[in-house]
């Protein structure tokens, strides 16, 4: 059994350099937080990625197949709950 079986679904958080200075890590931080208050931890998994070269369209998030451009903390309640995750 692999290290995220247990997981059910999983929302990508760009860390290039670009998303970084966007406030990538900031958002990575406002989704994970997201979810625990929704009862989702343990079944979504917050993944720090390497650049996914839409760096002039950062911090980009992806979930589901939905690709997400220029995200804001603020942001992450409505991705989660937009995205039924």
């Amino acid at each position: 059994m692999g290290k995220h079986d247990s997981y059910c679904r999983f929302v990508f958080v760009c860390g290039g350099s670009d998303c970084k200075k966007h406030g990538s890590k900031e958002v990575q931080k406002a989704v994970s937080s997201a979810l625990k208050a929704r009862g989702l931890r343990g079944k979504v998994k917050v993944i720090k990625t390497k650049c996914t070269g839409r760096c002039k369209e950062g911090p980009v998030v992806i979930a589901k197949e939905h690709w997400m451009t220029h995200v804001k903390p603020h942001q992450a309640s409505e991705i989660i709950e937009e995205l039924k995750l």
